[in-house]
């Protein structure tokens, strides 16, 4: 049966109104189950929609309703603490596969948006940052185009930092910069005690102390400089588990 015949189904029952049953079959059919979802997440969204509070271990006996009609089904990856809980017309390998996917992308989220990184980076991206983390795991477009934007303007403020922003200005288009994939190579190119910008940067993350860049110091770049290596490993990590663009 097709989801939008089981949500027609869960839309036919008979439930209290205003009952527990019914704000989550109201979840069901406006498609909160479309991909697997967790005890915790349907209870945040009963609290945001609804403004009703229930506890995570009560979610079993709300859905077993939808699953005794073979409306929903209940899904428990190895090693997750709880249920997910998805519309039937996906198959159990198909959830465990999404859900799979989504831990990725909510490990790199956790670093990505860690607070440490947030406070460092938050005056010169606090408009971007706050538009990624709308969007990120949910709109993989927006997303990709914010954490290319991003990426763009952590380059020029380094090439701005080390005093080489001719490097990658645009000379036919006076004040404006060259496109992202030619800042990139640039900064392949570019050498700070003999290594380039980009592999500094990148290898400096994750080899800070045996990779020495020298007279490079942190305080010579901005609030967001010396993240400036993780965002870029984040980048990395989240671009591998995303739709290319």
């Amino acid at each position: 049966m097709s989801g939008n015949s089981l949500k027609a189904s869960a839309a036919a029952l008979t439930l209290q109104p205003g009952g527990p049953h019914d704000l989550f079959r109201r979840l069901i059919v406006d498609g909160a189950l479309d991909s697997p979802t967790s005890s915790a997440e349907l209870v945040q969204r009963v609290a945001e929609t609804f403004g009703r509070k229930y506890k995570t271990k009560h979610v079993q006996t709300y859905m077993r309703k939808f699953m005794d009609t073979g409306i929903v089904r209940a899904v428990k990856p190895k090693a997750a603490r709880g249920n997910y809980y998805v519309i039937a017309s996906l198959t159990r390998d198909e959830a465990l596969r999404e859900i799979g996917k989504d831990r990725r992308v909510l490990e790199v989220e956790a670093e990505l948006f860690s607070d440490a990184l947030v406070k460092t980076m938050a005056r010169d991206f606090s408009t971007e940052l706050a538009e990624l983390q709308t969007n990120f795991g949910r709109h993989g477009n927006a997303t990709s185009f914010l954490l290319r934007k991003i990426l763009e303007k952590l380059l020029i403020i380094v090439f701005g930092k080390l005093g080489r922003t001719s490097a990658i200005e645009d000379r036919s288009r006076p004040g404006g910069w060259r496109g992202l994939q030619e800042i990139v190579d640039i900064a392949s190119r570019e050498k700070v005690n003999g290594l380039p910008v980009l592999g500094s940067v990148l290898l400096g993350s994750c080899r800070r102390k045996a990779y020495n860049v020298g007279p490079w110091p942190r305080s010579n770049l901005t609030s967001c400089g010396p993240k400036l290596c993780e965002m870029l490993g984040c980048f990395c990590s989240f671009l591998r588990l995303s739709t290319p663009y």
